[in-house]
């Protein structure tokens, strides 16, 4: 004859329930102290405004050539919000860093911010204009590796396409290598806006001499009927 095993009381099982969710809420709050918070990082640092050396407000005319630079072009495993180092063939993503927004909206911030620093007189701008720009700036960055041997390149081409739709698109291209070290994301940051400063510096000294933006207010925009 079977023997019935005696029912458990209820006001047994529930402090003893209670003990052990307590102890797991107290796990998943201890874990979630001891982990360190994500951290988000920008290109250019302190934070660069367009027209940064001069504080007077210069406006913007019919007169004023306009640069339209467009949003740089990148490989589809770059551009995301992720901070990635090259390890040989192996990319590695950081746990704890984040760009704090898209990597190619990044660079193109910082390339136009640059441009805009290096000609005060010119419109530069990312955002599309109503009129057709005295010039557009094509970017394409084909390679961004920070690698974690410390031996970082950039590859990149650039098309410049004047007003004039007769005259010729100027096209460049060049190729980056620097030295630094990798070893937490503000570094990976530094290098990388390192690598993206000197691109600027040569889409600035490949400008058509003449056309160049330094001698730029000479020339007039026509805003189409």
């Amino acid at each position: 004859m079977k023997t019935r095993q005696p029912a458990v009381s209820l006001s047994r099982l529930y402090p003893a329930l209670r003990a052990s969710g307590g102890l797991l809420l107290s796990a998943v709050m201890l874990s979630a102290c001891s982990s360190a918070p994500v951290r988000f990082y920008t290109l250019g640092a302190p934070a660069v405004a367009v027209g940064a050396e001069s504080t007077a407000t210069q406006p913007i005319t019919d007169s004023t050539p306009v640069i339209e630079v467009e949003r740089a072009r990148m490989p589809d495993y770059l551009d995301s919000q992720d901070i990635m180092v090259r390890n040989g063939h192996e990319i590695e993503r950081s746990g704890l860093g984040r760009w704090a927004s898209r990597l190619s909206v990044g660079a193109t911030d910082l390339i136009t911010a640059r441009l805009a620093q290096k000609w005060p007189n010119l419109f530069v701008t990312d955002q599309s204009q109503p009129d057709r720009p005295t010039w557009r700036l094509q970017l394409n960055i084909s390679r961004l590796d920070v690698s974690r041997d410390g031996k970082s390149a950039l590859n990149a081409d650039w098309a410049i396409i004047p007003e004039d739709s007769r005259a010729s698109i100027l096209r460049n291209r060049t190729t980056i290598v620097m030295d630094g070290s990798t070893a937490s994301n503000a570094n990976i940051a530094k290098v990388t806006e390192s690598l993206l400063n000197e691109l600027s510096d040569r889409i600035e000294a490949s400008w058509p001499s003449t056309a160049a933006p330094q001698t730029a207010m000479t020339f007039h925009r026509h805003t189409r009927g």
